[in-house]
C-alpha cells in the first residue's frame, strides 16, 4: 500500500469515529432532553423530582426492583440517609458492574409538595457517574411517575 492510501484510510477512520461520537452525544442529549423536562443544565447537578405520593411510598418503591426497571441498582438506608447505587444500565447487560456510581437521595417537603433530590456523593466519581444522570432521569420518571423540576423551584440548600 502506498503512503497516500494509508494516510487516506487513517483520515477516513478518524472521520468515521468523529461521526459516531457526534451521533452518540446527540442520542445522549436527546435522552436528557426527553426525560429531564428541560431542567438539565450540566453534569454533576442535583437531580430534583416532584413526587406525587408520600416519602414512604417512594422509598418502598425504590426498595423493590422490578423487571421493567431501566437500571440495575441497589437502594439502601444508612442511619436515616438514603442512597442509590447504580451498577449499570439493563439494556447494556454486558457492561453492568464495570463502573458503578452511588448517589445520595434526600426527600424534602416544601409548600405542601414532596420532592426527591438525587446528588453525587463525591466528586471523584463525577466523571463517569454523570453518564448515569440521563438514565436516572428516565428511571425515576418511569418507576415513580415523578416530574423533574429545576433548582429554582425549591430551596435545595434546605437539606444541607
Amino acid at each position: 500500500m502506498s503512503e497516500k492510501l494509508k494516510f487516506s484510510l487513517l483520515i477516513c477512520f478518524f472521520f468515521l469515529l468523529m461521526i459516531i461520537s457526534i451521533c452518540l452525544i446527540i442520542k445522549r442529549w436527546n435522552r436528557y432532553s426527553t426525560f429531564s423536562n428541560g431542567t438539565y443544565k450540566n453534569a454533576g447537578q442535583k437531580l430534583i423530582f416532584e413526587i406525587f405520593f408520600s416519602k414512604e411510598e417512594a422509598i418502598q418503591s425504590l426498595y423493590s426492583p422490578a423487571e421493567s426497571d431501566t437500571l440495575d441498582y441497589e437502594f439502601w438506608n444508612d442511619n436515616g440517609e438514603y442512597y442509590i447505587k447504580v451498577k449499570g444500565i439493563k439494556r447494556f447487560q454486558q457492561m453492568n458492574g464495570v463502573l458503578t456510581a452511588a448517589f445520595k437521595v434526600d426527600f424534602i417537603q416544601q409548600n405542601g409538595k414532596n420532592y426527591m433530590v438525587v446528588d453525587h456523593i463525591n466528586n471523584m466519581q463525577l466523571l463517569y457517574s454523570a453518564g448515569y444522570e440521563a438514565e436516572l432521569f428516565e428511571f425515576m420518571t418511569k418507576k415513580l411517575n415523578c416530574v423533574p423540576v429545576s433548582e429554582e423551584i425549591i430551596k435545595v440548600d434546605c437539606y444541607n
